[in-house]
Parts: C-alpha cells; sequence; structure tokens
C-alpha cells in the first residue's frame, strides 16, 4: 500500500490515500490527480476545456491543423479494414538490409526496400505484416480523430470514428487467433495481429476513441461495436496472463475495454490480479532506481506508456496511479541521456531513442502533476523538436525553449547496474547490471562513448527481430565494446559496483564481474577527467585463455600497418566480421580518429590485432525520433577493432583523448 501521511484530512481511495486536495511524493508538492466527475469516461470535463483552451492559441492550433492534414492523408486511401488477420511488425524488414520496407498503401503483396532499390514479393510474412502497418495507420487515424473531435467539438470526426470501429466489429468476430507464424494456437495470440501484445497496444487507444464518439451512435450501433470488437477483444485479453511488458500491455488494453465497456470487473483484475495485475507487475518488474527491469530506455519507455494509459483511464473509477513508483519511472531516464538527450541503445533498444520520442509522456506527467521537472525536460526537448503532440494540448501554456544546454552531472543508478561519467557535453557509460530478461545481452563492462554531438563508440542495440543479424551478430559478447573469451558469449549474468567517485570533470566508476566466464574475473575501471578517458580492462584466471578485447568505431581505421584478409573460425559470429586483417603488434601504439586519439597499452609484449567491417547502427527504426526530422539513417556499418590476448591474463589500458 502506498500512503501518504501528511496534513488530518485524507480518504481511502483503492490502495491510495487522498489528502486534502494535494498529495506529497518525494521533495514534491503535486495536486491531487483524481477527477470530481462520476462515471466511465477518459477525458474529464476539465481536460475538454483545456484542450479548446489549447487548440485556440498558436501552438495549439498548429498541432490541430496537422492532425486534420493527417486525417485527410488517411481519407485519401481505401478505408475498408483488411479482410485478413495481421501479421508480426517485426517481420516488415529487408533481411539483408536491416532497414524497414516503404509502406505503400496500393500495394499489400510488394515491399520496397530503398536500399535494395526493388520490391521483395512472394513471402507471405512480408504480406501478413502489411497488414499490421495499415492497423497501425487506422489507430493513428482513430487518436487524431478523437482529438480533433474533442478540440472542435465538430462531430465529423466522431462519425468517422463511428464508421471505422462499426467495419472493425463487423470483422474481427471473422478473425482467427494466430501467433506470428500464422498458427492457429491461444498462447500469446491475437486475432487482428500475431501476438496479443499488439492486440492490447491497439485496445488502448481504440476504446478511448469509442468512448468519445459513444454520444453520436445509435444504441445499435453502440451494440455492435460492443459486442462485435470490445468485449471479444476483453475476453481473449483475460486469457493471456504472464508477466513483463506484455502484461502490462494487457491490463492497460483490459481497462481501457473495462471502461468503455463501463465493467468494473474487468477492471478490476487488471488491477489487482495478485500474480498479472498492475500493481503486482510494478512492484516485480521496476527497480528501486525507477528504471524498469529489463535494463533498457526503450524497453523502459514501452510499458510506461501502457501504465501512464492505465492511469489516465482510471481517473474517472477515482483511482489514483500517479504514485512515487510511476513518476520515478519518468524522473530517473532524464539523468541517463546524452548530450543530445538520446541514450545508449541498450539491450533489444533501438538506437537512437531518445527523450524527444517521449514528450507525449511528460506532457501528460506535467498536465497531472505540475511538477517543474517535468517542464524543465519538456522545455529542454523542444529546443531540439517542436511540440507536435496532441497530448500538449492538455496543458494550456506555452512552453519556452532554453536558451542553452543544460549538462548533467556523473551519475549511477544502483539496480540498472548503469553509470555515467559526464563533463559538459562528454559522455561515458558502463554497463554491468542484471541481465534484463528475454530482452538482454550478453555485454557486461561494456562501454560507449558519445562527444555531445554523436556516439564515437556506440553500443548497437537491436535490429529487428524478424531478421537474421538480430540473433547472429546484435545479440552477440562480440557486438559490444566488452571483452569475448574463448569466442563465447558471456553467461547471463549482474556484475556489481566496485566504486564510483563523482567530479566536477567527470570521476571514476569500477565495476567487476566474476561469473560471466567460468574461472574468469573481470574488472573494468574507467576515469573521464575534462576531455580525457582512462579505460583500464583486467581479466584473470588460473588457466590460459583468449582474450578478445573489442572496440567498435563508427568510422573506417587507417592503420597503415595491419596485415593480410584472414578469417577468425572459432565461432560463427566472427563470420559476420568482413574483409577482417591481421597483424601482430609489441608494445604500445596510436589511433587517430576524427573525434579521438587514443593510446592502447595492451599490457603484454605481443597482441594480435584484427580489424575489419561487421553490421552496425541499424537503420532508422520504427518509432524513433531524432533531434532532426528529416534525418533517415540508412545501413551503417561498424568497423571492430579486437585486441586478441592469449595467456591466464589480460590487462589492457586505453587513453582517449577525446576532441
Amino acid at each position: 500500500m502506498v500512503c501518504f501521511t501528511v496534513g488530518k484530512k485524507y480518504m481511502r481511495i483503492g490502495n491510495y490515500i487522498k489528502i486534502g486536495t494535494f498529495i506529497i511524493i518525494g521533495i514534491f508538492v503535486f495536486p491531487y490527480v483524481l477527477c470530481a466527475q462520476n462515471g466511465y469516461y477518459f477525458f474529464s470535463d476539465s481536460d475538454k476545456v483545456a484542450i479548446r483552451n489549447s487548440a485556440n492559441t498558436l501552438w495549439g492550433s498548429v498541432i490541430v491543423e496537422s492532425m486534420k492534414e493527417k486525417v485527410k492523408e488517411r481519407r485519401s486511401h481505401k478505408m475498408e479494414v483488411p479482410l485478413l488477420e495481421g501479421g508480426h511488425l517485426h517481420d516488415y524488414f529487408c533481411p539483408v538490409h536491416n532497414l524497414s520496407f516503404s509502406f505503400e498503401w496500393d500495394k499489400p503483396n510488394e515491399h520496397y526496400c530503398s536500399a535494395c532499390k526493388k520490391y521483395w514479393k512472394g513471402n507471405k510474412r512480408y504480406d501478413w505484416a502489411w497488414i499490421n502497418k495499415v492497423h497501425a495507420e487506422n489507430l493513428q487515424y482513430l487518436e487524431n480523430c478523437t482529438y480533433l473531435y474533442l478540440a472542435t467539438e465538430d462531430t465529423v470526426y466522431a462519425t468517422y470514428i463511428r464508421d471505422m470501429l462499426l467495419d472493425y466489429a463487423y470483422k474481427y468476430p471473422t478473425y482467427f487467433e494466430h501467433n506470428t507464424n500464422r498458427v492457429a494456437t491461444g498462447l500469446n495470440s491475437g486475432k487482428l495481429f500475431g501476438q496479443s501484445l499488439d492486440e492490447s497496444v491497439w485496445a488502448s487507444d481504440a476504446a478511448r476513441a469509442y468512448s468519445v464518439a459513444k454520444e453520436i451512435m445509435s444504441s445499435g450501433e453502440i451494440k455492435r461495436i460492443e459486442t462485435g470488437y470490445l468485449r471479444p477483444c476483453a475476453e481473449l485479453l483475460l486469457k493471456r496472463r504472464g508477466g513483463g511488458n506484455w502484461q502490462v500491455w494487457h491490463n492497460s488494453g483490459l481497462i481501457a475495454l473495462g471502461v468503455a465497456l463501463e465493467d468494473d470487473r474487468i477492471v478490476d483484475i487488471a488491477l489487482n490480479d495478485k500474480q498479472c495485475g498492475y500493481h503486482a507487475l510494478m512492484e516485480r518488474h521496476v527497480h528501486d532506481d525507477g528504471w524498469w527491469n529489463e535494463g533498457s530506455p526503450t524497453y523502459h519507455y514501452y510499458p510506461l506508456r501502457a501504465m501512464m494509459l492505465s492511469a489516465e483511464a482510471l481517473r474517472c473509477r477515482n483511482i489514483n496511479l500517479y504514485d512515487r513508483k510511476l513518476l520515478d519511472m519518468l524522473a530517473s531516464p532524464a539523468q541517463g541521456v546524452y548530450a543530445d538527450l538520446s541514450f545508449p541503445a541498450h539491450n533489444d533498444g533501438w538506437y537512437g531513442e531518445s527523450l524527444l520520442a517521449q514528450t507525449k509522456l511528460y506532457e501528460l506527467a506535467y498536465a497531472r502533476s505540475h511538477n517543474p521537472l517535468f517542464r524543465n525536460i519538456l522545455e529542454r526537448c523542444y529546443c531540439f523538436v517542436n511540440r507536435t503532440s496532441a497530448e500538449a494540448l492538455f496543458n494550456s501554456v506555452s512552453m519556452e525553449q532554453k536558451g542553452k544546454p543544460e549538462y548533467g552531472k556523473s551519475t549511477y543508478f544502483k539496480d540498472l547496474g548503469v553509470g555515467v561519467l559526464r563533463y559538459q557535453d562528454k559522455t561515458v557509460v558502463l554497463k554491468y547490471g542484471p541481465y534484463g530478461g528475454g530482452h538482454g545481452h550478453p555485454d557486461k563492462l561494456s562501454i560507449s562513448i558519445h562527444n555531445g554531438k554523436r556516439e564515437i563508440l556506440p553500443d548497437l542495440g537491436t535490429s529487428a527481430y524478424g531478421v537474421p543479424d538480430f540473433t547472429t551478430w546484435y545479440r552477440k559478447s562480440l557486438a559490444h565494446n566488452t571483452v569475448t573469451v574463448d569466442g563465447k558469449d558471456q553467461a547471463p549474468v549482474t556484475g556489481k559496483l566496485v566504486r564510483f567517485l563523482p567530479s566536477s570533470s567527470g570521476g571514476t566508476i569500477e565495476a567487476e564481474v566474476d561469473s560471466a566466464y567460468n574461472g574468469v574475473k573481470m574488472r573494468r575501471c574507467v576515469t573521464l577527467k575534462k576531455n580525457r578517458l582512462s579505460d583500464n580492462f583486467v581479466c584473470e584466471s588460473s588457466r590460459s585463455h583468449v582474450y578478445d578485447y573489442v572496440l567498435l568505431f563508427t568510422e573506417p581505421l587507417d592503420l597503415p600497418w595491419v596485415g593480410k584478409e584472414i578469417a577468425i573460425t572459432d565461432a560463427p559470429v566472427y563470420e559476420k566480421i568482413q574483409n577482417m586483417k591481421r597483424c601482430i603488434v609489441r608494445g604500445k601504439f596510436t589511433i587517430q580518429t576524427s573525434d579521438a586519439e587514443i593510446r592502447i597499452e595492451p599490457g603484454c609484449d605481443e597482441i594480435e590485432l584484427y580489424t575489419g567491417v561487421a553490421p552496425g547502427i541499424p537503420p532508422t527504426n520504427p518509432g524513433v525520433i531524432t533531434k532532426n526530422h528529416s534525418e533517415q539513417r540508412e545501413t551503417q556499418p561498424c568497423y571492430p577493432l579486437i585486441i586478441r590476448v592469449k595467456g591466464e591474463k589480460m590487462n589492457i589500458q586505453t587513453i582517449w583523448n577525446l576532441k
């Protein structure tokens, strides 16, 4: 139970306590976020007033006009809901270049790759994924119509919602339950999509659209949508029980459907089930430092959005989910960003994930809490991107852009197991914490370096899950800036922090792990002092091993003294490195890049040095917003530098002078 015991007047509501008109969380005082209205709704009367007021401002009218254009564009294409079931979005990628196909409305069986310069045909998985894209476009259409109706009170947008949901209600009963392989099974399967995860994401917003447009519908239309789509979808999701981000989204869908159907039984199960309910999952999966336990910014914000949608939906039932833990989940990531507000792509994270992509969540958080921290985050974001989200309409205030950049301090996240060293716009990140479950990567003691403009030593994150490189490269230890032993992947283990000493010029962080490889103790100590980075990596064992110390550069290395082409056959993962060359190096040596001078001290008389070209930062991934909206990231290789040391011990020191 969460209790805030300030003052004498309070009221128990579910698992929460109201104290007058305010609650206290941490050091901040928050206006109470529940609604005085009774009933079932997603947008209170005060929300509607705020949205209409914002729509009449200069900045708000730009958002409204943009949504109108998007609705108009959607209506220029076929409006019929597909007759066939959808597939998996991660299959909508070129298997050669890891690049998402270009979606075209009139080509359900032809899928264009801009890197291949050709259409891919004859693959049913691509065709089914195309249907997934149609459903996603339709959901965006429903969301835009929802906010346009609220902002303008023009009933045409409500009729648009009604007509599309009636079409879905007629076809939804004809779909069969299937998985991403289109096999008829109830295990994690959906009907609109190949997995119940996508089903619940769609329902979370579709139920809102229905609730808003319901007032213009006839009783027969209401019955058709509720019996054809809303209730069957709820019954499907009630049978999906599990954990992790999937279940958080299942609960979000169920809560939204429960409110739309005015069925508190559904809401209660999603909220209070002892194994799978919202409260149980918050307790199980959210660290005390505010991070979701899958160890990735992408997989932090993904369930966080579901939690906030749940909190928004339950305000009408006088249930307050905006507690300390939820607000900590919003606050903590803001302390872990690079100078350009992007994140390192840890674990199965999309490269380029950024605070800029999450402004809609922070707009909601600020609307409900008036926490100055969230306003500060928004104002920092709007230095890079325009204020375009519909959620901004909840806040009838303009946001000022910060005149000069704010550089964070060095910090570490105790439970996440990530240390961040900063000096002005320079940032170094060391990762040592828990594995991250099904989305974890075997990369203990890996580092990434950002020079204020870009990552010069990146964590590559992940490609789409449907392409071959996902399992053969991106999820391998060799594809990270750490050490691989005997050509094998690290075990899924947790390292520990040895020391963290922040300073005004950066500081020191040291961590170790003794179980990533049997009998091998690994320790890495990183010190940032202004523009100078010292990195010492030590591995020790009682028997001889082959240690491969890896640095993944984003530009080719000009090393004229590197010798002939060669192949390493220790493990299949080495085959992903093309044009590999090898030479023997004795003593210290220096590497020059456009961003740094790096002096490497191998700590032994002789090493083998390998260079090559490998799959690098994945092409622009879905859902990622960059600081430049027009920026498109095509196929981009990385250039591994592998220092191979053989023996019982490895002790490599690198000194970076960052430009």
